[in-house]
């Protein structure tokens, strides 16, 4: 049986985040078992474009990125600054910028002011939106929920902005005593009839730790550095694939 480890509700509200793909869906989803950051098909596939961001990149822009979440406050081994470490190296010509908001314990609608606040502040072209964690936990209505996320995405594109919306982690204790699959659900509609992305975390977690590849809150120190190190690493990966590919995408003429 594989070992399973404890998260925390304070860790799921977002004190940890969790790791990324490695180099892109198509090689992260995929047939290369012996990359431990790799997820299936079914799990994830790069599907879609970011057409703000690259008309502002087409235009000689930058792409300024803002990630905002529930957390508290994150280091710099954290998926935001490896998304930027990474986008950087596969635009050279282009300044990447990551900047992270947090809005620690909000819920969605919470976060609304933050949102509007922030991206008049950044300009950014690209929202990366962590939701789903509180308002679990608080047990918001699933309607309200995506309400509040319908007025956050509206808000993002009407000022220039991509979204992709990230959302909870998993841990195998944590979903016996929280309901997430209705905010999963929602998220999963939401992006579907937005014109956003959803980043499935919480499936890509599951994943890894069915497979065997992590466990959640170790035994040690030092097991859980390695967990948190494993997490980060692959969420900065699959997320530069992502907005990467889809930057691409968004510029390929129409067939």
């Amino acid at each position: 049986m594989k070992r399973a480890t404890v998260l925390t509700l304070a860790v799921l509200a977002g004190l940890t985040a969790p790791i990324a793909i490695s180099a892109g869906v198509a090689r992260a989803a995929s047939e290369t078992p012996s990359d431990p950051c790799a997820v299936p098909e079914t799990v994830y596939t790069i599907d879609g474009a970011l057409p703000r961001a690259w008309e502002r990149l087409k235009r000689g822009g930058a792409l300024p990125i803002l990630v905002l979440n529930s957390a508290s406050a994150r280091s710099a081994t954290a998926y935001p600054a490896l998304l930027e470490k990474e986008l950087a190296a596969r635009l050279p010509d282009r300044k990447v910028s990551v900047t992270v908001r947090n809005a620690p314990g909000a819920t969605v609608q919470e976060m609304l002011p933050v949102l509007n606040r922030e991206l008049a502040a950044s300009a950014a072209s690209l929202l990366v939106w962590q939701v789903g964690t509180a308002d679990a936990m608080r047990n918001i209505g699933p309607d309200s929920f995506g309400e509040a996320l319908g007025h956050g995405i509206a808000a993002a594109q009407g000022r220039g902005a991509d979204v992709i919306l990230m959302d909870m982690q998993y841990s195998p204790q944590t979903t016996q005593l929280i309901t997430f699959q209705p905010y999963l659900d929602y998220v999963e509609w939401v992006s579907q009839n937005s014109d956003v992305v959803h980043f499935p975390r919480f499936e890509m977690m599951r994943h890894w730790f069915e497979e065997g590849r992590v466990g959640f809150a170790p035994d040690s120190n030092e097991e859980k550095l390695q967990a948190y190190q494993f997490v980060h690493r692959c969420l900065g990966r699959i997320l530069a694939d992502t907005v990467s590919t889809m930057i691409d995408r968004a510029g390929r003429p129409a067939p």
